[in-house]
């Protein structure tokens, strides 16, 4: 399927359409948050830095697990359009405090940032998020992500208490793919085993939180959290690994002592590696060039 990004208006209808499925209770009371956060244009980190021998093979096996590849090209994905998030039926007074947070983590780590934007990333707060997702599925299944017709059903099912659905896209710059496992990719360049003239990138993306499973959370890691998953493809591991991320936010395998409270180290090192590196390299020297900046950065270089 040939596409630009995937219209963002579509994305709204869509949504609307799934949350009238859901019925008058699609939403629950919203969660009680606290408030104890920083402001949402102050970028905070916390985390620790692991000891100086271990380094290398723990920021190695951070990016492994962090970083997804994608399902065409078997890149890492990230954004060219301007990261542009709107939040629906949000804690009262959180709505603002949420998007602004995602923009400010944004252009501190250098995702491409503009204002006004178009919006991309559409954040819903919700008790029955299988209930909506149940209604995207029906409605336009292209906003589940790759998938196969038969997958359907799986790629809709929820199994995180916050959890989002990539859109994702292939681009040699002049053309612009939709990815799905029916067509092709653009044209690329041929003759270097180091690039092939392709990245992959962000279009819409859907983030669901389940409003009954983070009732009691601060709003700050939650906004984080988000924010993670709006500008990368991290996963919620379950278990806690020596560096730390805010993806350990609501691991079982976690004391509640060792969770972070906002972004880690970590997180940023991270993030700005993923939008530093050079967009049309294969994906373990895309990988490579993370790992190198995050060493350098907890290194205090």
């Amino acid at each position: 399927m040939s596409a630009k990004a995937i219209d963002s208006a579509k994305v709204g209808a869509v949504v609307v359409i799934a949350l009238a499925l859901a019925g008058s209770h699609a939403f629950s009371q919203t969660p009680a948050m606290h408030s104890d956060a920083a402001p949402a244009e102050t970028v905070v980190v916390t985390g620790h830095r692991p000891s100086a021998e271990h380094l290398d093979t723990v920021v190695w096996n951070y990016v492994f697990a962090h970083g997804k590849m994608s399902s065409k090209i078997d890149q890492l994905t990230r954004w060219i359009d301007p990261v542009c998030p709107v939040v629906r039926n949000p804690p009262p007074g959180f709505d603002q405090f949420i998007s602004a947070r995602i923009k400010a983590i944004a252009a501190s780590v250098g995702a491409p940032s503009k204002e006004p934007c178009r919006p991309n990333i559409e954040i819903i707060f919700t008790a029955q998020p299988q209930t909506v997702m149940d209604g995207v599925a029906e409605h336009d299944p292209i906003l589940l992500g790759y998938h196969f017709v038969h997958g359907k059903r799986d790629a809709a099912k929820v199994t995180q208490p916050i959890q989002a659905w990539y859109v994702t896209a292939t681009t040699n710059g002049m053309q612009t793919y939709t990815d799905d496992p029916y067509h092709g990719t653009p044209g690329g360049a041929a003759g270097s085993r180091l690039s092939h003239g392709l990245q992959s990138v962000f279009s819409p993306i859907l983030i669901l939180a389940n409003t009954d499973k983070i009732a009691g959370y601060p709003v700050g890691p939650i906004a984080d959290y988000i924010a993670m998953l709006a500008l990368s493809q991290a996963k919620a591991e379950d278990n806690c690994t020596e560096l730390s991320s805010i993806m350990d936010l609501m691991s079982s395998d976690c004391a509640d002592a060792d969770k972070p409270a906002s972004l880690t180290f970590s997180d940023k090192a991270y993030l700005e590696g993923l939008y530093a590196m050079k967009p049309t390299l294969i994906g373990s020297l895309q990988r490579s060039s993370i790992s190198e900046h995050m060493v350098r950065s907890l290194n205090g270089q």
